[in-house]
C-alpha cells in the first residue's frame, strides 16, 4: 500500500468538498441565516486546513492500484462525512455530532433515513446543504473528483470502479475521465429538466431545487414533514415518480440513446426485469389496497382514499417506485397497509434499482444473474451433462461475474443479519429493526413501524445510529470497499 498517495489523493478531495462547501455559505448569506453563516465559514475553515495539510505533507510518486484505489475511496467517503457533519451540528440543528454524522452520512450515501422530527423548522441554507449532499452524494464524490479534476494525474479507472454500483463498471468513452464528465452532463441535464417540471406544476423554486436533488439522487429528503404528500398533487407525484424511475436505471443507457441506439435500450435484459418488477408491483399492491380498505392513521377510521381503484393505483405507484429506486419519498403511510403490501415493499427494498443507477439495494443486474444461474442448475439437475452458458442481453456473461453475484448476495444478507441483531440488542424491537437496517443498506430511508414512513430516526439509540449509518456506507459502497479498509490485507505491501 502507497499511503502517501491515499493520503495526498484524500486531500484534494477534501480541498473539493471545501469548494463545495462555499455553495450553501451563500445560500445563508441570502437568506440572512446568521448562525448558519457561521457554521459552514468554520466547516471551511476545518475543511481546508484538513485538506490542505494532507496535500503539502504527502506528495504523488506513483499511479494507484487496486488497494489504493479502494482506500481512497473509502477514507475519502469517510472523511467527508465527517466534515461534512459540522455545519448540522455547529449551527445547531443538530444536538449531537452523532445526529449530524448520521444525517450528513444519510443524504451522502442518498439514504434519505433522518433524525429531525421537524424538518420545516430548519434553516433554509440547512435544507439546502441536507438536500446537496444528496446530488453530490448520488453521482458519488469520487466520480467528481475523476471528472472535474484530472490534471492532479490520478488513475482514474481504480476510482471509478471502486466507486459505481454493480458487478462492472460501464466504461462508456476511452477514457475514464470522459466517462465521469459525461455521466456528470447527463446528471445535471435531468437535474435541470425535473427543477423546471416542478417549478412549472406550482412547487416554490426552493422546494423544487430541493427535492430535485433529493429524487435525482434517489435520497428521499424533503423540506417538508410529511414529504410528497404535503402537495397532494397528482401532477407533481407523477412527476416525481418518472424522475425517480428514470434516476433508478442505468446511466449508461442514456448514452445509448443519445448514440441512437435504441434497440439496445430496449433490448436490455436488466432495465425489462426492472420494469417488469415494479408494474407487477404496482398491481399487486393496488388491488391489494382496493379489497383490504387500509384503516387511516387518524384513529382506526376506514380509509376512504382505497374505496376508488384509481386511487389504489395512485399510491401503489408512488410508492412502488419510490422503494424499488430507494429514493424513499413519501405519498402516503404505507406503514398502515395490509401486511403482505408491507412485506413486498421490504423485499423490492433489497433488491433494489439498476447497477449503474444512482439507486441502492442489491441491484436488479445481481437477483436476475442468480435467477437465470438457479434455472441453469435446475436444468442440470435433469441433464447432467448440457453445457449452458447464462446469458444478458443475448451475451454470455462469464462465471466469474455470476459467481461474484452469488457472494455477494450472501454477504449481503450475513450483514443484514449482524446488524438487525445488534440493533435488536440495543432493545429496539423486532419489526423497527428489521426494516431500518433493511432500508438502510438498501439506501432508500423510510421503513416500518418506529421508523415508519411518518416517523424518523430520532429515537434510535446512539450507538444504534451508529450501527446504521455504517449499514449506509456499506450499501453505498457495496460492502466490499468498506469491509477490507479494516482488513490488514489491504494494508500491506
Amino acid at each position: 500500500m502507497k499511503i502517501s498517495i491515499v493520503l495526498y489523493t484524500v486531500g484534494n478531495l477534501v480541498l473539493m468538498l471545501a469548494g463545495i462547501l462555499l455553495v450553501p455559505l451563500g445560500v445563508a448569506f441570502y437568506y440572512k441565516e446568521d448562525a448558519a453563516m457561521w457554521a459552514f465559514v468554520y466547516t471551511i475553515i476545518v475543511t481546508g486546513i484538513f485538506g490542505g495539510l494532507s496535500k503539502a505533507f504527502f506528495r504523488k510518486k506513483e499511479d494507484i492500484g487496486i488497494r489504493e484505489g479502494i482506500a481512497i475511496v473509502t477514507l475519502s467517503w469517510i472523511i467527508c462525512i465527517l466534515l461534512s457533519a459540522l455545519p448540522f451540528w455547529y449551527s445547531g440543528a443538530c444536538t449531537t455530532y452523532c445526529d449530524a454524522v448520521f444525517e450528513t452520512t444519510s443524504g451522502f450515501t442518498t439514504t434519505g433515513a433522518s433524525i429531525f422530527k421537524e424538518v420545516e423548522i430548519l434553516p433554509q441554507s440547512i435544507l439546502f446543504w441536507r438536500a446537496f449532499t444528496c446530488w453530490v452524494g448520488g453521482m458519488g464524490i469520487i466520480v467528481v473528483f475523476v471528472a472535474l479534476l484530472p490534471a492532479m494525474g490520478v488513475s482514474g479507472y481504480q476510482l471509478f470502479s471502486a466507486e459505481v454500483s454493480g458487478p462492472t463498471a460501464d466504461r462508456l468513452k476511452p477514457r475514464i475521465g470522459e466517462t465521469a464528465k459525461l455521466l456528470w452532463y447527463i446528471y445535471l441535464a435531468i437535474t435541470a429538466s425535473m427543477i423546471l417540471t416542478l417549478f412549472c406544476g406550482g412547487m416554490p423554486i426552493f422546494d423544487a431545487v430541493c427535492h430535485t436533488f433529493s429524487t435525482v439522487s434517489t435520497a428521499g429528503f424533503s423540506t417538508k414533514n410529511t414529504s410528497i404528500a404535503y402537495y397532494n398533487s397528482l401532477y407533481i407525484e407523477i412527476a416525481v415518480a418518472a424522475f425517480m424511475f428514470i434516476c433508478g436505471c442505468n446511466f449508461a443507457l442514456y448514452y445509448k440513446c443519445f448514440q441512437k441506439e435504441f434497440k439496445k435500450v430496449f433490448k436490455n435484459s436488466e432495465l425489462r426485469f426492472f420494469a417488469g418488477l415494479i408494474l407487477m408491483a404496482i398491481v399487486f399492491i393496488a388491488t391489494t389496497l382496493y379489497f383490504s380498505q387500509p384503516e387511516s392513521y387518524n384513529g382506526g377510521i376506514k380509509d376512504n382514499r382505497y374505496y376508488d381503484l384509481g386511487n389504489s393505483f395512485r399510491y401503489a405507484f408512488f410508492q412502488v417506485i419510490t422503494v424499488c429506486t430507494g429514493t424513499g419519498h413519501v405519498s402516503t403511510d404505507f406503514d398502515l397497509w395490509p401486511n403482505a403490501p408491507r412485506f413486498l415493499l421490504v423485499l423490492l427494498m433489497f433488491i433494489g434499482a439498476c447497477a449503474g443507477s444512482t439507486g441502492g439495494g442489491i441491484k436488479c443486474v445481481r437477483i436476475l444473474l442468480m435467477l437465470k444461474s438457479s434455472a441453469r442448475e435446475f436444468g442440470r439437475i435433469l441433464r447432467p451433462r448440457m453445457v449452458k452458458h447464462v446469458k444478458l442481453n443475448g451475451e454470455s456473461v462469464s462465471e466469474e461475474i455470476i459467481t461474484e453475484s452469488s457472494v455477494f448476495f450472501v454477504v449481503y444478507l450475513g450483514f443484514f443479519g449482524i446488524s438487525t441483531l445488534a440493533l435488536m440488542a440495543l432493545n429496539t424491537d423486532i419489526i423497527t429493526a428489521f426494516s431500518a437496517v433493511a432500508t438502510c443498506m438498501a439506501n432508500c430511508g423510510p421503513g416500518l413501524a418506529k421508523v415508519g414512513p411518518m416517523a424518523n430516526y430520532s429515537e434510535i439509540a446512539y450507538a444504534g445510529k451508529w450501527i446504521l449509518s455504517f449499514c449506509m456506507l456499506l450499501g453505498r459502497l457495496e460492502i466490499y470497499s468498506l469491509i477490507l479498509i479494516f482488513l490488514p490485507i489491504l494494508w500491506k505491501r
